[in-house]
């Protein structure tokens, strides 16, 4: 990359900023290469972040191991949304674990029954069941799904479709994975599924995210035989926030149309982060999903937890040993939802995501005329998103490099394919969010003045 960055690094002016590489970063630490060193021994799997290994936090500040701070821009994937060690939840979580280690389905949760019956009333459903991951969740509900396709609408086992779309995420799991984007890496462990797709089921097309003609084409084809679309209603990506909207409405009402259950994945865009507290209330206040799958941030981060609800034409179709987990609505997952749920409430933190998306894009409005390496910029509430240009001249500007350059001054992001991903908690000090966009800022000024960018550049990449 550092030869790439001199060969790319032409001196020109454009009136905005001048390009020429002089600087390297400071190297990582004898501690970070180590853990990096046993991490490539060792471990396999996860995802590929920057390298830095975060040894504690508090707030919005994350702490690595050599003691260096860090305004988070991330929030763990979005399940952190309530910050690091939020005092009401360290208060519920020390209380619980000295009240009972564990109850589960070998009994009764005591706990259980009064919190299904808060979390129906809450979103509106008759019936929950409970899981741990946002992955079990979405397998569920598609589990769930086909159970009603086949007794319900009538559906041949051996015929039946769930349908995803482009570009969501469920979940790594071998019975959610393949309604993900087809790739090599996946095929390689023989989960493909053609009856659990986001592909045309004949053309063997990507159903596109954002591109209604997609799901058109594909529902006027196959609807007899599809018992529910699973999708994130808010994906974030699309260039504007109501495009995504406007896709998800469109997708819901060719459900409707069709007889065709609506799951709406809310693990990832759901409990406040949009700046509504699910993400599919911003398609509008005639549409109801469904189930609904939540999870991650439903705990704020602070112990494993996810639900799934529905109504009785779908929830009543499950049995005994159908659908249950050994750490599923634990006497910790029900305080730990119970408590974060209160703090959004008393916190008024559904208000601070849509502060959080205001305060964003009114900072990077000009961005996009001012560094001309970005597409677009576009929030979702406390979920943001910077998108680079693929045919930018310069192959300094990566996402990987931005990011680590980012993380070089203090901030904490992560890469991907393309873009920026950020999400920032929504308990976040002003403070430290005008900071993180600065931080933001002075990356942008300067990533094609860099050489070496330490991090910069995953082994898989």
């Amino acid at each position: 990359m550092a030869q790439a960055c001199i060969d790319n690094a032409v001196e020109q002016s454009n009136g905005l900023h001048t390009t020429s590489v002089q600087q390297n970063t400071q190297a990582l630490s004898p501690r970070v290469i180590d853990l990096m060193e046993k991490e490539a021994k060792y471990i396999v799997g996860g995802f590929t972040p920057l390298p830095v290994y975060i040894a504690w936090g508090q707030g919005s500040k994350l702490y690595d191991v050599d003691g260096k701070e860090y305004i988070d821009f991330i929030s763990m994937f979005s399940a952190g949304s309530l910050g690091q060690c939020h005092p009401k939840l360290v208060e519920v979580i020390t209380k619980t674990a000295q009240t009972v280690t564990l109850v589960n389905t070998s009994t009764r949760v005591a706990s259980w029954p009064t919190f299904a019956e808060m979390m129906c009333s809450r979103f509106g459903y008759d019936k929950i069941t409970a899981a741990v991951t946002g992955s079990e969740a979405a397998d569920t509900a598609v589990k769930i799904a086909r159970k009603w396709g086949q007794q319900v609408k009538g559906i041949p086992a051996r015929e039946l479709l769930i349908l995803g779309v482009g570009d969501n995420y469920h979940g790594l799991t071998s019975g959610i994975w393949p309604i993900m984007n087809p790739d090599g890496e996946r095929d390689a462990y023989g989960v493909f599924n053609e009856k659990l797709t986001n592909v045309h089921p004949t053309k063997r097309t990507l159903l596109r995210y954002g591109h209604i003609e997609d799901m058109e084409a594909c529902l006027a084809e196959h609807h007899l035989n599809v018992a529910a679309i699973i999708m994130e209603c808010i994906h974030g990506h699309l260039p504007t926030f109501e495009e995504d909207q406007q896709y998800a409405r469109a997708v819901v009402l060719l459900c409707r149309k069709y007889n065709i259950l609506f799951i709406s994945d809310e693990v990832r865009m759901g409990a406040g982060k949009t700046g509504r507290f699910l993400c599919s209330e911003w398609l509008g206040d005639d549409i109801k999903p469904d189930m609904i799958a939540i999870g991650k941030c439903i705990t704020g981060g602070a112990y494993p937890a996810a639900f799934v609800l529905g109504n009785n034409e779908t929830m009543s179709l499950v049995g005994p040993y159908q659908c249950a987990g050994t750490f599923a609505h634990t006497p910790m997952a029900i305080a730990c939802t119970i408590a974060a749920l209160e703090i959004i409430d008393n916190e008024g933190l559904v208000a601070r995501a849509a502060d959080i998306q205001k305060s964003f894009l009114d900072f990077t409005h000009d961005w996009t005329q001012k560094f001309p390496f970005f597409e677009y910029i576009t929030a979702r509430g406390a979920d943001l998103n910077i998108t680079l240009k693929s045919d930018y001249h310069n192959s300094c500007v990566t996402p990987r490099r931005f990011a680590a350059l980012s993380m070089h001054k203090g901030l904490i992001t992560y890469p991907l394919e393309g873009r920026i991903r950020m999400s920032v908690a929504m308990t976040i000090s002003d403070r430290d969010l005008q900071r993180g966009f600065e931080i933001l800022q002075e990356t942008a000024d300067e990533i094609e003045q860099y050489d070496r960018i330490d991090g910069g550049i995953h082994e898989t990449e």
